[in-house]
């Protein structure tokens, strides 16, 4: 009986305890369950195709896009997970050497993932009911649909909701769990200050990495130029396989390259032994194989938010243009484009609205798993990097040149993401084009929005990068 009141009650004490690290993640799974419930719910909603013109082609489109939003949930809250237990693996350690057996910690574990899941889906749905109606009249809104539909709750897409995200808990409870079992509790008590290790295979996996990011932006280059990839509707196929190997390559040149870019500005002594490039050279080093998967993902999750952006504006800039040629001959444009001849403005108004209405679903979705991740790696190295900088302070480092090491740092960290998503939208322009040429965009259109979509995301990638780096610093300076 007492076991069954104690891990209960730790595992409520422990989130509350650490509720400033669990808050944003909570909130944060709290507005994507919001996100999925109201695509989901708009797509099963019955009078929406029997009742509304266009309502069959708007729900359609939702479905797609209650598919996709998975994709995106799924590795985004597994990701944060493993950053918050990291950060709690000496805490699960003393519960062992304290005597609690494993499957007390992991009933503890249990039941925080269960109190979890329990605010962030049951706090999501409540908004996302709240939320339904607007949601509604936006999408009509966009679509052009004139209509006083009051939307109804489907109990299939709460279900839908609450089951998804019970098996992406459960997942994180089982990776928690896994690693429990494998480790002693002497090792996760030394593990919050122990180093990564250099990747085996480094060099191969940097060169294939290289290879893989080669290929794919060599893909998308071709997409624009070869009429084969162009024509036969192949241009559909082309745009996943080269978001694969871009993505496969990131990982590989982040993870690999950049242990080995900064293994040879220590080898450069001139450069190497000045006192601020000392340490925050010998400071990420430490762990470089841990942080550059979190650039890597921080890189891709600017990547998509990037093209989502670029996308949107696409949509909303092209519509007007696309509706200037309807009623004119397809002859030239190829088999796989809109059918301008036969289509009336009604069904183009639904059709762009609609994909610019889950253009900004996925960006705001995109933008927050952005967001987090930046701030989480933020806090989780500056937890890792405060007892070397006391050390330091004890040698004799003043508070300005920790402040100056922490800006460094930081900045470099910040920008190679940044720099890296940029330059994986510019080689995704081509094949971007091109897919928007099936809807009779023009270049000059995806190039305009593609512009504004990253000089917009430039802004608030900055935003973050000043209030994440003020938080570091508050955290080695204590």
């Amino acid at each position: 009986m007492r076991d069954t009141l104690l891990c209960p009650w730790l595992a409520w004490g422990n989130l509350k305890n650490n509720r400033r690290d669990y808050l944003p993640f909570l909130g944060a799974a709290a507005l994507i369950v919001c996100l999925f419930f109201t695509v989901c719910n708009l797509s099963l909603i019955p009078d929406f195709g029997r009742h509304i013109s266009g309502g069959g082609n708007l729900q359609a489109l939702m479905v797609v896009g209650t598919l996709l939003l998975p994709v995106v949930c799924g590795p985004f809250l597994w990701y944060i997970n493993s950053f918050l237990m990291k950060r709690r693996r000496k805490e699960m350690g003393l519960y062992g050497v304290l005597g609690l057996e494993q499957r007390h910690v992991g009933a503890v574990l249990f039941f925080e993932t269960l109190y979890s899941f329990l605010v962030s889906v049951g706090g999501g749905l409540l908004l996302g009911i709240l939320l339904l109606g607007l949601a509604t009249q936006l999408l009509l809104g966009m679509a052009g649909v004139k209509t006083d539909f009051t939307p109804t709750i489907v109990p299939g897409a709460v279900c839908a909701t609450a089951a998804l995200f019970g098996i992406i808990f459960l997942g994180c409870l089982g990776g928690n769990l896994v690693h429990l079992s494998l480790a002693a509790p002497n090792q996760l008590l030394r593990e919050d200050h122990s180093g990564e290790r250099d990747p085996r295979f480094g060099v191969l996996g940097g060169v294939l990495g290289a290879l893989l990011l080669g290929g794919g932006y060599y893909i998308s280059i071709r997409a624009y130029f070869d009429p084969l990839l162009v024509g036969g509707g192949n241009i559909f196929l082309a745009f996943p396989a080269a978001s694969l190997l871009v993505a496969l390559g990131t990982y590989g040149v982040f993870i690999f390259g950049s242990i080995y870019l900064l293994k040879a500005l220590k080898g450069n002594r001139d450069f190497y032994y000045q006192p601020r490039n000392f340490v925050t050279l010998s400071g990420m080093l430490h762990r470089m194989r841990k942080n550059g998967a979190g650039l890597a993902n921080i890189c891709l999750f600017g990547t998509m938010t990037l093209v989502t952006l670029c996308c949107t504006l696409t949509v909303a800039l092209g519509q007007d243009q696309v509706a200037a040629l309807l009623g004119t001959s397809n002859e030239g444009r190829g088999d796989f484009v809109l059918n301008l001849e036969r289509m009336d403005l009604s069904e183009l108004t639904i059709l762009f609205g609609t994909l610019a209405f889950l253009g900004l679903f996925f960006g705001a979705a995109f933008l927050l798993c952005t967001v987090l991740v930046m701030y989480y790696k933020q806090l989780t190295e500056g937890h890792e990097d405060r007892d070397g900088f006391v050390i330091m302070r004890r040698v004799g480092m003043g508070a300005g040149m920790v402040r100056s090491t922490v800006r460094r740092q930081v900045t470099l960290v910040f920008l190679l993401p940044l720099a890296g998503a940029l330059l994986h939208l510019s080689f995704a322009l081509p094949v971007l084009i091109r897919l928007f040429g099936v809807l009779c965009i023009e270049s000059r259109t995806v190039l305009v929005a593609a512009g504004a979509g990253a000089g917009l995301y430039i802004l608030l990638y900055l935003g973050v990068y000043l209030v994440t780096a003020r938080a570091y610093y508050r955290i080695v300076s204590q």
